[in-house]
């Protein structure tokens, strides 16, 4: 908060201080806080060079901290709103609820009140520290998720050009934001300024396809038809992530006819190599020549999309228009999910007649396969799914999603983790579990020389059994290779959500361990969370029986919800956790009341 500057001197004091500060008011511990500052590179005398940082600490703290001596650690004393980066995040969520609930003055004053307290990245200099790293990571997000809320805040109050300079530096800045983009956009248009507005999408639009080889997602899609004034920008008539067979063409709304000029698309490109999924590849060929909807279900971060995308890339050639992707991970409800299905498919909003400017040879004539992309938030889709394959005999859905459509005719394909090595494993063998074989590939796009040796190879598995072979996981563990030793990285597993962080270039969901799993988490009603809850006490798993006579109420149906959700496992007589889903049921005990 405000006050008086007082310079901190030297990294590790200060790093003792943010690990105190970010948790004010509960003791942490010494080998804790030993771990942080240190690492492997302990000092002669711990416990002593701990104190002395302590003492340093408590030299420059105002008059409304202390720092305690607590048994086995150390107690920053301190209201958490008199330290600006806890301030900054309360006042974030209050005004982005604030927005959400149409209260847009007020909004805008909270969050300018939280952007003020910024000063630069937090943490600027000790983000070697893997906790530090993670916490900086969530602020900045937070601080991204400030400017837009405020932007929309100030667009609603007619205000948008204060906002635009702000949203224009941003944008420069992360230029594969496609919510910062589609702010922006919003604020020129209401301010008039169509062709700078235009010349925001073309931008945006060329990163994407140069950066990660993919078009402009469905919502910048949309705000994109919504710029007038001057010649219309062209974004195609559907959402343009779409694929190509060897034949398909897609009118694009240019003026070379009725049906515009026409280009074959391709699948988003595969920036890298999908590993140990030969055997589910080959078996996902077969089924979908025999289903017209098959649904890839599994927990957060398996693997299902790029699972999806690869088998699509090997088939399409079989379905004469080819295959079209549609994302759905930041559709904002099933409503608009089915708009967007429908647009995909050239189908006019309520008639239900096929538009005869664009008219995709994917429904009634040539034969497509439509990928639908993170189904699970948006489930009241299936009823439009299922009237689209009854309509069109044509037309096959392979979609992705952490829990079944539940449509007359849906094929299930779980997707399990990757298989990791039994303990004791020798470098031959762990190097043929896939999960060791993914996690070494990826180290090494960060470290060229990483491989695994007879040293390392125990503490290597090790790694993959603990994060329970789940890829998104393992990618994020190997991106640590380039400041920490896999012994490192094991020790940190105790805490692996501050870990597992950092992949900016991902959707928001993937970008950390936690949001991936969170993102599933916010999905369960009441009881199934209570049920989780209840479930953790059992960390090897356990039966129906033994869940239901430790608590109230009846626990099959929550159960079976979970396992729905692809958050439990069910092996046809017990029900257990990932141990990384354990993990995160345990830190809502944390924030959550538990219900037995």
């Amino acid at each position: 908060m405000e006050g008086t500057v007082r310079r901190v001197g030297g990294p590790r004091v200060r790093t003792l201080l943010a690990l105190l500060a970010l948790q004010p008011g509960r003791v942490i511990g010494c080998d804790t806080l030993i771990g942080g500052i240190w690492g492997d590179a302990l000092p002669a005398d711990p416990a002593n060079a701990l104190q002395t940082l302590v003492k340093r600490v408590r030299a420059v703290l105002p008059a409304n901290a202390a720092l305690e001596s607590v048994a086995g650690g150390y107690r920053l004393r301190i209201e958490s709103d008199d330290i600006d980066l806890h301030h900054f995040t309360h006042l974030v969520a209050a005004g982005i609820e604030q927005v959400a609930s149409g209260a847009h003055a007020r909004a805008a004053e909270t969050l300018d009140g939280a952007l003020a307290l910024w000063h630069g990245n937090p943490f600027a200099d000790l983000t070697d520290n893997a906790d530090l790293y993670w916490h900086a990571d969530r602020v900045n997000q937070s601080r991204i998720e400030a400017i837009e809320a405020r932007a929309d805040a100030y667009v609603l109050l007619g205000r948008g050009r204060e906002v635009l300079d702000s949203l224009e530096w941003e944008l420069r800045h992360d230029p594969l934001r496609e919510s910062l983009a589609i702010k922006l956009i919003r604020a020129l248009i209401a301010t008039g300024r169509c062709a700078r507005a235009r010349e925001v999408f073309a931008t945006t639009r060329k990163h994407l396809h140069h950066e990660l080889g993919v078009e402009p997602a469905p919502e910048l899609l949309a705000v994109a038809k919504q710029i007038g004034g001057g010649s219309a920008i062209t974004v195609g008539s559907t959402p343009n992530r779409v694929v190509a067979g060897a034949a398909v063409e897609r009118a694009v709304g240019d003026a070379a006819g009725p049906m515009g000029r026409t280009v074959a698309d391709r699948m988003p490109a595969r920036l890298t190599r999908l590993i140990g999924r030969e055997p589910e590849l080959r078996r996902l060929d077969s089924m979908l020549r025999g289903t017209r909807l098959l649904t890839l279900t599994g927990s957060a971060g398996v693997g299902k999309t790029s699972l999806a995308l690869e088998v699509a890339g090997r088939v399409a050639a079989r379905w004469s228009e080819g295959c079209r992707l549609i994302e759905l991970a930041a559709v904002a409800d099933a409503g608009a999910a089915i708009a967007v299905v429908r647009a995909e498919l050239g189908l006019a909003g309520d008639s239900g007649h096929v538009c005869p400017v664009h008219r995709p040879t994917g429904v009634g004539g040539g034969e497509l396969l439509l990928i639908l992309d993170n189904c699970e938030h948006v489930l009241e889709i299936a009823g439009a799914v299922g009237e689209l394959l009854r309509g069109h005999p044509n037309l096959t859905v392979l979609a992705t999603s952490r829990e079944p459509l539940g449509i007359p005719g849906e094929t299930l394909f779980p997707v399990a983790p990757l298989a990791a090595p039994a303990a004791g494993s020798a470098p031959a063998a762990a190097l043929g579990s896939p999960a060791v074989h993914l996690f070494l590939d990826r180290a090494r796009a960060i470290r060229a020389d990483f491989t695994i040796t007879g040293d390392n190879c125990e503490t290597i598995a090790a790694i993959c059994r603990r994060l329970d072979g789940i890829p998104l996981a393992l990618e994020l563990a190997a991106a640590r290779v380039h400041t920490l030793t896999p012994a490192q990285i094991l020790t940190r597993l105790d805490d692996r959500f501050r870990l597992l962080s950092g992949n900016r270039a991902a959707a928001a969901r993937h970008r950390s361990l936690y949001t991936a799993i969170e993102w599933s988490w916010e999905s369960l009603a009441a009881p199934e969370r209570r049920m989780a809850q209840r479930l953790w006490l059992f960390p090897e798993g356990a039966t129906l029986e033994a869940v239901q006579e430790f608590g109230r109420g009846d626990a099959a149906g929550p159960l079976g919800g979970l396992v729905s959700k692809s958050l439990v496992e069910f092996d046809g007589r017990r029900y257990r956790m990932l141990e990384t889903i354990h993990a995160f049921v345990g830190s809502t005990l944390m924030s959550e009341p538990r219900v037995a």
